[in-house]
């Protein structure tokens, strides 16, 4: 089962695949992905507030410490 996880202070994390950022507020769910990067990053994606406009939600990035201080197991 894939962690799920609530975010408690509002970030924005670079999306995988490019330079963009995504904003994430404070309640917003997101889920773990397998795997780490190699540089201690880990890979999520946004569960709830899925873009009609952009279709798929997009995978995002951020270090594991700073992901944990903002977010808390659901």
């Amino acid at each position: 089962m894939k962690s799920r996880l609530r975010v408690t202070q509002s970030f924005s994390a670079q999306h995988s695949a490019s330079r963009a950022r995504g904003n994430f507020a404070v309640g917003d769910l997101l889920v773990l992905q397998e795997g780490t990067e190699d540089s201690g990053q880990l890979r999520f994606v946004r569960v709830n507030g899925l873009r009609p406009n952009l279709g798929r939600e997009p995978h995002y990035l951020l270090e594991s410490d700073e992901l944990q201080q903002k977010t808390e197991k659901v």
